[in-house]
């Protein structure tokens, strides 16, 4: 709303008493606005209430009983103190002034606004009146937030991932929907002998050495149709002869949607070099196998091991000698015997090399990841004669691959699942309710007055806060809940398990009974009030939107309860 210089010295002169009709007739229009609006008069001591309209009093805890009060009488002596530094920067500047603050709805909504603060004179110039309009931001600043939070996370996220990337033994390339390289780590420059930069917006395809240009087409078409499989590429450096590579592509998955690739290339070079060594002489084969890192081992058509190298010993703790005689496979998990006898066979009568990733028996480590290179060597009459496995640890690639996902599904400050983990728990609980026609419950709360306490505090204090406030959580693991941190100081709680109103009740009161006790952050004490309300669907057609919106109903009715702690809401 916009007080020319006109309207301030009339309204002044009416306050003043000069034309009473006038004064109601600008009263009037002031109640029909969307915005709040504040007259407060100017005395030498004080700010005092002289008007506020109807919106004033529908979006916060004031009414009439404030007429006739200063800031001071009114509010607590913070917010007084914060109104009257703004109000005397509107008096001395004799001009509107803008500037941003937050208060608190009828139902106890913390809610945001900015302000306009505009002096009106009276006919002597004196500034005699402020009229202050208040807008309501609340929907813009929250949207605001959580954009500089998500921006945070995200730069969070990346540089874990960047350094899980760039760490990455081999060679990795990505590539767009259509084929085109945009980026590739350290592995993939060292490869190809020259900068990404230099490679941005080719085709993959001219990487590879030309007479395997149709080849690599095909398998990249084969990928695009969701077929991701081990293939054997050359790919060409910028200076020397082709490189030989195991290639596979794996999809950039964004919120369920394929936006791009990656293309892993492991260098196969001296793992080649070694196959045709044993190819010309078994006997320079041994001298080399023995001598290399990864463990090398031979088997036959019957799958029984002719060789095991020596490095055996150091890498899966068996030595070689104890290893030959065994029964094939002996120290492979049996969730992955199947697959491992499967992809023998395969490579024996495809007459190509395979790879596979699987667990190994360590006598000391437990179950620790391998990857194992095999290729089919046959006689001069074409028959299969043995394969050549190339055995390594992966186990530390495994961890960087698990600490990757983790990142990506939880919460780095309070270590809780997020958002996204939640979204993807939704989607199989959603498929898991049409087979078994079962229902989803969930609890939603958040903190209450936690903006008073980062003001008072500060925001780290409040990260701390909301750390001990998620260990408590956590500990709803035991009741086989799920605790979710979805932003700010709101949780979400699935309840598994849950399926009528009743249990609801009864998880709620868990809730409540694990998170009730007051907070000691730092040494200072801090109440755990929070407000909680929770939903189960209506039928196992319901969607999670739907229970969450009416979870986040059910919260607010609870915060704006009479009760002043630990508020509670059930379905």
């Amino acid at each position: 709303m916009k007080i020319s210089r006109w309207h301030h010295a009339e309204l002044g002169d009416l306050e003043m008493g000069s034309r009473p009709e006038r004064l109601a007739l600008e009263r009037v229009l002031l109640e029909g606005i969307e915005e709040m609006v504040f007259i407060v008069r100017v005395e030498p001591e004080a700010w005092v209430y002289e008007f506020i309209n109807e919106a004033v009093k529908a979006n916060t805890q004031m009414d009439d009983s404030a007429l006739g009060k200063s800031f001071r009488e009114v509010h607590e002596p913070k917010i007084a103190q914060q109104l009257i530094h703004f109000y005397e920067l509107a008096l001395a500047g004799g001009e509107s002034i803008f500037y941003e603050d937050s208060y608190y709805a009828p139902d106890g909504e913390l809610r945001y606004s900015k302000s306009r603060l505009t002096p009106m004179l009276d006919g002597s110039g004196r500034c005699s009146h402020i009229v202050s309009v208040v807008n309501d931001v609340t929907e813009e600043k929250l949207a605001k937030l959580a954009r500089e939070e998500a921006l945070t996370r995200l730069e969070e996220s990346n540089a874990k991932y960047r350094s899980l990337f760039e760490s990455n033994g081999d060679a990795v390339f990505t590539l767009t929907l259509s084929g085109q390289v945009n980026g590739g780590n350290r592995m993939a420059r060292a490869l190809l002998k020259r900068p990404i930069s230099e490679l941005a917006g080719r085709d993959f395809c001219g990487l590879v050495e030309e007479n395997e240009r149709v080849k690599s087409k095909e398998i990249f078409e084969e990928a695009a149709f969701g077929l991701y499989k081990d293939h054997r590429l050359s790919l060409q450096p910028k200076d020397g002869e082709a490189i030989g590579c195991l290639v596979k592509f794996i999809p950039i998955s964004v919120r369920g949607e394929v936006t791009g690739y990656y293309l892993m290339a492991k260098n196969m070079t001296e793992l080649d070099l070694l196959v045709s060594k044993y190819l010309e002489s078994e006997k320079n084969f041994r001298v080399m196998a023995e001598n290399v890192y990864d463990v090398v081992v031979l088997m036959n058509k019957q799958k029984e091991y002719l060789y095991v190298s020596p490095s055996s010993q150091e890498i899966f703790g068996i030595a070689s000698e104890e290893a030959v005689g065994r029964e094939p496979f002996f120290n492979v998990h049996s969730d992955d015997l199947e697959l491992v006898d499967r992809q023998f066979q395969e490579a024996v009568q495809k007459a190509g090399p395979y790879s596979l990733q699987l667990r190994l028996d360590h006598p000391g480590r437990g179950w620790i990841w391998a990857e194992i290179n095999g290729t089919p060597v046959y006689d001069e009459k074409g028959e299969f004669s043995h394969m050549v496995m190339i055995v390594r640890d992966i186990s530390v690639q495994k961890k960087y691959e698990a600490q990757l996902e983790y990142y990506a599904f939880h919460d780095s400050l309070t270590g809780l699942p997020n958002r996204r983990y939640f979204q993807e728990y939704s989607q199989r609980k959603l498929e898991a309710q049409e087979r078994t026609d079962g229902r989803v419950a969930l609890a939603l709360l958040d903190l209450d007055d936690f903006k008073g306490i980062n003001d008072k505090y500060g925001h780290d204090f409040g990260d701390m806060v909301l750390q001990e406030f998620a260990k408590r959580l956590a500990k709803l693991d035991e009741e086989g809940y799920i605790p979710v941190r979805m932003g700010g100081d709101e949780f979400l709680v699935v309840l598994e398990g849950v399926t009528t109103d009743a249990a609801a009740h009864a998880a709620a009161g868990k809730i409540r009974s694990a998170l009730s006790s007051g907070l000691v952050v730092d040494g200072i004490s801090v109440p755990a009030n929070f407000s909680l309300g929770a939903a189960v669907a209506s039928s196992a057609e319901e969607s999670i939107s739907s229970i969450l919106r009416r979870a986040d109903e059910a919260m607010y009715k609870a915060k704006g309860s009479a009760a002043n702690e630990n508020k509670v809401l059930q379905p």
